[in-house]
Protein backbone atom coordinates (compact mmCIF):
# COMPACT_ATOMS: atom_id res chain seq x y z
CA UNK A 1 0.00 0.00 0.00
CA UNK A 2 2.83 2.42 0.80
CA UNK A 3 4.35 1.75 -2.63
CA UNK A 4 0.96 2.43 -4.23
CA UNK A 5 0.66 5.76 -2.44
CA UNK A 6 4.11 6.77 -3.59
CA UNK A 7 3.46 5.71 -7.20
CA UNK A 8 -0.03 7.11 -7.80
CA UNK A 9 -0.40 10.89 -8.22
CA UNK A 10 -3.06 12.86 -6.36
CA UNK A 11 -6.67 12.15 -7.26
CA UNK A 12 -7.17 15.85 -7.93
CA UNK A 13 -4.50 15.87 -10.62
CA UNK A 14 -5.87 12.65 -12.13
CA UNK A 15 -9.41 14.06 -12.12
CA UNK A 16 -8.22 17.19 -13.93
CA UNK A 17 -6.33 15.07 -16.46
CA UNK A 18 -9.27 12.71 -17.04
CA UNK A 19 -11.67 15.58 -17.67
CA UNK A 20 -9.27 17.33 -20.06
CA UNK A 21 -8.56 14.08 -21.94
CA UNK A 22 -12.25 13.16 -22.22
CA UNK A 23 -13.47 16.65 -23.18
CA UNK A 24 -10.50 17.53 -25.39
CA UNK A 25 -9.50 20.77 -23.72
CA UNK A 26 -8.46 22.48 -20.49
CA UNK A 27 -11.22 25.12 -20.64
CA UNK A 28 -13.98 22.51 -20.97
CA UNK A 29 -12.46 20.51 -18.14
CA UNK A 30 -12.38 23.63 -15.96
CA UNK A 31 -16.05 24.28 -16.66
CA UNK A 32 -17.04 20.73 -15.75
CA UNK A 33 -15.02 20.71 -12.52
CA UNK A 34 -15.92 24.26 -11.51
CA UNK A 35 -12.36 25.61 -11.40
CA UNK A 36 -10.28 27.96 -13.54
CA UNK A 37 -8.50 26.94 -16.72
CA UNK A 38 -5.24 27.93 -15.02
CA UNK A 39 -5.95 25.47 -12.19
CA UNK A 40 -6.47 22.62 -14.67
CA UNK A 41 -3.28 23.54 -16.52
CA UNK A 42 -1.34 23.69 -13.25
CA UNK A 43 -2.61 20.27 -12.11
CA UNK A 44 -1.64 18.69 -15.40
CA UNK A 45 1.79 20.32 -15.35
CA UNK A 46 2.36 18.83 -11.90
CA UNK A 47 1.25 15.44 -13.20
CA UNK A 48 3.57 15.64 -16.21
CA UNK A 49 6.48 16.65 -13.98
CA UNK A 50 5.74 13.71 -11.67
CA UNK A 51 5.60 11.24 -14.56
CA UNK A 52 8.51 12.77 -16.45
CA UNK A 53 6.63 12.79 -19.77
CA UNK A 54 4.25 15.16 -21.56
CA UNK A 55 0.64 13.99 -21.59
CA UNK A 56 -0.70 16.53 -24.08
CA UNK A 57 0.54 18.18 -27.25
CA UNK A 58 -0.56 21.77 -26.77
CA UNK A 59 -1.65 23.67 -29.86
CA UNK A 60 -3.51 26.87 -30.63
CA UNK A 61 -6.76 26.37 -28.66
CA UNK A 62 -6.42 22.61 -29.17
CA UNK A 63 -4.77 19.92 -27.05
CA UNK A 64 -4.14 16.35 -28.11
CA UNK A 65 -3.03 13.38 -26.06
CA UNK A 66 0.48 12.01 -26.49
CA UNK A 67 1.07 8.24 -26.55
CA UNK A 68 1.73 8.36 -22.80
CA UNK A 69 -1.40 10.46 -22.35
CA UNK A 70 -3.57 7.96 -24.24
CA UNK A 71 -2.23 5.10 -22.11
CA UNK A 72 -2.93 6.95 -18.87
CA UNK A 73 -6.32 8.23 -20.06
CA UNK A 74 -7.52 4.69 -20.77
CA UNK A 75 -6.46 3.45 -17.35
CA UNK A 76 -7.78 6.46 -15.42
CA UNK A 77 -11.11 6.53 -17.25
CA UNK A 78 -11.65 2.83 -16.63
CA UNK A 79 -10.68 3.16 -12.95
CA UNK A 80 -13.00 6.12 -12.39
CA UNK A 81 -15.84 4.24 -14.06
CA UNK A 82 -15.28 1.25 -11.80
CA UNK A 83 -15.16 3.43 -8.70
CA UNK A 84 -18.39 5.17 -9.70
CA UNK A 85 -20.10 1.83 -10.29
CA UNK A 86 -18.91 0.49 -6.94
CA UNK A 87 -20.09 3.61 -5.12
CA UNK A 88 -23.50 3.43 -6.80
CA UNK A 89 -23.79 -0.23 -5.85
CA UNK A 90 -22.86 0.48 -2.22
CA UNK A 91 -25.34 3.35 -2.00
CA UNK A 92 -28.22 1.53 -3.64
CA UNK A 93 -27.55 -2.04 -2.56
CA UNK A 94 -26.82 -4.93 -4.91
CA UNK A 95 -29.15 -5.27 -7.86
CA UNK A 96 -29.62 -9.00 -8.39
CA UNK A 97 -30.82 -8.42 -11.96
CA UNK A 98 -27.53 -6.83 -13.06
CA UNK A 99 -24.56 -8.82 -14.33
CA UNK A 100 -21.12 -7.31 -14.92
CA UNK A 101 -18.81 -9.19 -17.27
CA UNK A 102 -15.14 -8.29 -17.78
CA UNK A 103 -13.42 -9.32 -21.00
CA UNK A 104 -10.51 -8.37 -23.19
CA UNK A 105 -11.16 -6.04 -26.10
CA UNK A 106 -10.48 -8.79 -28.61
CA UNK A 107 -12.72 -11.40 -26.99
CA UNK A 108 -15.49 -8.87 -26.58
CA UNK A 109 -15.27 -7.69 -30.18
CA UNK A 110 -14.78 -10.96 -32.03
CA UNK A 111 -16.54 -13.55 -29.86
CA UNK A 112 -18.90 -12.07 -27.28
CA UNK A 113 -20.63 -9.17 -29.02
CA UNK A 114 -21.65 -11.07 -32.19
CA UNK A 115 -23.35 -13.69 -29.99
CA UNK A 116 -24.79 -11.36 -27.35
CA UNK A 117 -28.25 -10.99 -28.98
CA UNK A 118 -29.00 -14.64 -28.20
CA UNK A 119 -28.29 -14.02 -24.50
CA UNK A 120 -30.52 -10.95 -24.52
CA UNK A 121 -33.34 -12.98 -26.07
CA UNK A 122 -32.93 -15.82 -23.57
CA UNK A 123 -32.60 -13.51 -20.54
CA UNK A 124 -34.36 -10.21 -21.30
CA UNK A 125 -34.63 -9.28 -17.60
CA UNK A 126 -30.86 -9.36 -16.99
CA UNK A 127 -29.22 -5.94 -17.15
CA UNK A 128 -25.82 -6.70 -18.63
CA UNK A 129 -22.74 -4.49 -18.20
CA UNK A 130 -19.68 -5.40 -20.28
CA UNK A 131 -16.27 -4.06 -19.25
CA UNK A 132 -13.98 -4.41 -22.29
CA UNK A 133 -10.33 -3.76 -21.51
CA UNK A 134 -6.94 -5.42 -21.78
CA UNK A 135 -6.35 -4.62 -18.11
CA UNK A 136 -7.38 -7.60 -15.97
CA UNK A 137 -9.90 -6.80 -13.25
CA UNK A 138 -9.63 -8.24 -9.75
CA UNK A 139 -12.84 -10.12 -9.03
CA UNK A 140 -12.13 -10.07 -5.30
CA UNK A 141 -12.66 -6.31 -5.34
CA UNK A 142 -16.14 -6.63 -6.79
CA UNK A 143 -15.15 -5.03 -10.11
CA UNK A 144 -17.08 -7.67 -12.05
CA UNK A 145 -19.15 -10.79 -11.46
CA UNK A 146 -17.59 -12.80 -14.27
CA UNK A 147 -14.31 -12.42 -16.16
CA UNK A 148 -13.48 -13.97 -19.53
CA UNK A 149 -9.76 -14.44 -19.13
CA UNK A 150 -7.08 -15.93 -21.37
CA UNK A 151 -4.53 -17.94 -19.42
CA UNK A 152 -4.03 -21.07 -17.38
CA UNK A 153 -5.67 -21.89 -14.02
CA UNK A 154 -5.60 -21.49 -11.13
CA UNK A 155 -6.62 -17.82 -11.01
CA UNK A 156 -6.02 -16.04 -7.73
CA UNK A 157 -9.31 -14.14 -7.74
CA UNK A 158 -11.83 -16.77 -8.86
CA UNK A 159 -12.71 -20.20 -10.20
CA UNK A 160 -12.65 -21.29 -13.84
CA UNK A 161 -16.11 -22.77 -14.53
CA UNK A 162 -15.77 -23.19 -18.31
CA UNK A 163 -13.02 -22.95 -20.91
CA UNK A 164 -12.48 -22.66 -24.63
CA UNK A 165 -9.19 -24.27 -25.82
CA UNK A 166 -7.22 -22.59 -28.57
CA UNK A 167 -5.06 -23.28 -31.60
CA UNK A 168 -2.85 -20.57 -33.09
CA UNK A 169 -1.63 -20.22 -36.65
CA UNK A 170 -0.73 -17.37 -39.04
CA UNK A 171 -3.63 -15.66 -40.83
CA UNK A 172 -3.98 -12.85 -43.34
CA UNK A 173 -6.43 -11.48 -45.89
CA UNK A 174 -7.06 -13.76 -48.89
CA UNK A 175 -5.82 -11.01 -51.23
CA UNK A 176 -2.48 -10.82 -49.42
CA UNK A 177 -2.09 -14.61 -49.29
CA UNK A 178 -2.49 -14.75 -53.08
CA UNK A 179 0.47 -12.40 -53.43
CA UNK A 180 2.75 -14.31 -51.04
CA UNK A 181 5.43 -16.65 -52.41
CA UNK A 182 4.35 -20.31 -52.36
CA UNK A 183 4.68 -22.82 -50.91
CA UNK A 184 4.54 -21.26 -47.45
CA UNK A 185 6.50 -23.48 -45.07
CA UNK A 186 8.03 -23.16 -41.62
CA UNK A 187 11.25 -22.03 -43.33
CA UNK A 188 9.58 -19.15 -45.18
CA UNK A 189 7.28 -17.84 -42.44
CA UNK A 190 9.99 -15.57 -41.06
CA UNK A 191 10.17 -13.73 -44.38
CA UNK A 192 6.50 -12.73 -44.40
CA UNK A 193 5.23 -9.24 -43.45
CA UNK A 194 4.46 -10.01 -39.81
CA UNK A 195 2.21 -7.81 -37.69
CA UNK A 196 3.08 -7.78 -34.01
CA UNK A 197 1.03 -7.22 -30.91
CA UNK A 198 2.23 -5.91 -27.58
CA UNK A 199 -0.31 -7.49 -25.23
CA UNK A 200 -0.68 -6.26 -21.66
CA UNK A 201 -1.12 -9.81 -20.40
CA UNK A 202 1.99 -11.97 -20.63
CA UNK A 203 -0.05 -15.12 -21.28
CA UNK A 204 -0.98 -13.92 -24.78
CA UNK A 205 1.15 -15.53 -27.44
CA UNK A 206 3.86 -13.57 -29.25
CA UNK A 207 5.56 -14.39 -32.54
CA UNK A 208 8.84 -15.49 -30.82
CA UNK A 209 6.94 -17.83 -28.47
CA UNK A 210 4.84 -19.20 -31.33
CA UNK A 211 7.96 -19.87 -33.43
CA UNK A 212 9.50 -21.74 -30.49
CA UNK A 213 6.36 -23.82 -29.85
CA UNK A 214 6.10 -24.60 -33.57
CA UNK A 215 9.68 -25.90 -33.54
CA UNK A 216 10.87 -23.25 -35.99
CA UNK A 217 14.57 -22.63 -35.45
CA UNK A 218 14.52 -18.93 -36.23
CA UNK A 219 13.98 -15.62 -34.49
CA UNK A 220 11.11 -13.74 -36.16
CA UNK A 221 12.07 -10.43 -37.67
CA UNK A 222 10.72 -7.22 -36.24
CA UNK A 223 7.17 -6.79 -37.48
CA UNK A 224 6.21 -4.22 -40.09
CA UNK A 225 3.41 -2.99 -37.82
CA UNK A 226 2.93 -3.14 -34.05
CA UNK A 227 -0.31 -2.67 -32.12
CA UNK A 228 -1.02 -2.67 -28.41
CA UNK A 229 -4.55 -4.05 -28.96
CA UNK A 230 -5.02 -7.39 -30.72
CA UNK A 231 -8.29 -6.25 -32.29
CA UNK A 232 -6.42 -3.45 -34.11
CA UNK A 233 -3.90 -5.99 -35.40
CA UNK A 234 -6.75 -8.15 -36.68
CA UNK A 235 -8.30 -5.29 -38.64
CA UNK A 236 -4.90 -4.40 -40.09
CA UNK A 237 -4.62 -7.98 -41.32
CA UNK A 238 -8.15 -7.90 -42.75
CA UNK A 239 -7.21 -4.84 -44.82
CA UNK A 240 -4.16 -6.64 -46.19
CA UNK A 241 -1.41 -4.99 -44.15
CA UNK A 242 0.32 -8.19 -43.09
CA UNK A 243 0.18 -11.53 -41.29
CA UNK A 244 -0.96 -11.92 -37.68
CA UNK A 245 -1.14 -14.79 -35.22
CA UNK A 246 -4.69 -16.04 -35.42
CA UNK A 247 -6.58 -17.69 -32.58
CA UNK A 248 -8.76 -20.30 -34.27
CA UNK A 249 -11.82 -19.98 -32.02
CA UNK A 250 -11.52 -16.29 -31.27
CA UNK A 251 -11.47 -15.46 -34.99
CA UNK A 252 -14.04 -18.05 -36.00
CA UNK A 253 -16.27 -15.49 -37.73
CA UNK A 254 -13.73 -13.54 -39.82
CA UNK A 255 -12.17 -16.87 -40.80
CA UNK A 256 -15.58 -18.31 -41.63
CA UNK A 257 -16.78 -15.39 -43.73
CA UNK A 258 -13.54 -15.13 -45.71
CA UNK A 259 -12.16 -11.87 -44.33
CA UNK A 260 -9.17 -13.85 -43.07
CA UNK A 261 -7.60 -17.11 -44.17
CA UNK A 262 -4.81 -19.37 -42.94
CA UNK A 263 -1.25 -18.82 -44.06
CA UNK A 264 0.52 -22.16 -44.49
CA UNK A 265 -0.34 -25.26 -42.47
CA UNK A 266 1.82 -24.84 -39.34
CA UNK A 267 -0.24 -24.55 -36.15
CA UNK A 268 0.32 -24.74 -32.41
CA UNK A 269 -1.97 -26.14 -29.74
CA UNK A 270 -1.74 -23.83 -26.75
CA UNK A 271 -1.79 -24.71 -23.05
CA UNK A 272 -3.67 -21.51 -22.26
CA UNK A 273 -7.38 -21.12 -23.05
CA UNK A 274 -10.22 -18.63 -22.74
CA UNK A 275 -11.66 -19.21 -19.26
CA UNK A 276 -14.91 -18.10 -17.65
CA UNK A 277 -13.76 -17.05 -14.18
CA UNK A 278 -16.21 -16.39 -11.34
CA UNK A 279 -15.46 -15.01 -7.89
CA UNK A 280 -16.21 -17.37 -5.00
CA UNK A 281 -18.97 -15.16 -3.59
CA UNK A 282 -20.74 -14.88 -6.95
CA UNK A 283 -21.03 -18.57 -7.87
CA UNK A 284 -24.60 -18.87 -6.60
CA UNK A 285 -26.02 -15.72 -8.20
CA UNK A 286 -28.85 -16.51 -10.66
CA UNK A 287 -27.53 -14.01 -13.21
CA UNK A 288 -24.08 -15.61 -13.09
CA UNK A 289 -25.58 -19.07 -13.50
CA UNK A 290 -27.59 -17.95 -16.50
CA UNK A 291 -24.56 -16.38 -18.18
CA UNK A 292 -22.29 -19.37 -17.46
CA UNK A 293 -24.87 -21.78 -18.90
CA UNK A 294 -25.26 -19.62 -22.02
CA UNK A 295 -21.55 -19.11 -22.71
CA UNK A 296 -20.71 -22.77 -21.99
CA UNK A 297 -23.19 -23.77 -24.68
CA UNK A 298 -21.47 -21.28 -26.99
CA UNK A 299 -18.07 -22.79 -26.22
CA UNK A 300 -19.39 -26.28 -26.94
CA UNK A 301 -20.72 -25.06 -30.29
CA UNK A 302 -17.35 -23.71 -31.46
CA UNK A 303 -15.55 -25.73 -34.09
Amino acid sequence: MSRLRRSVPSLGALAAFEAAARLGGFTKAAGELGVTQAAISRQIRVLETDLGKPLFVRGNRVVELTAAGRLLAEAVSESFTRMASAIDEIREGRDLTTLTVSTSLAFSHFWLLPRLPSFRVAHPDVKLSVLSSDYAVDLRLGEADVAIRYGKPPFRDGHSVASLPEIAYPVASPALVERLPHPITSDTLNHLPLIEGEPRERQWLSWPKWFALAGIDAIPRRGILTFNHYSDAVYAAITGEGVILGWHRLLERPLGDGRLTRVGDVQVEIEEAHHVVVASDKLDLPTVGAFVEWITAGFDGCA
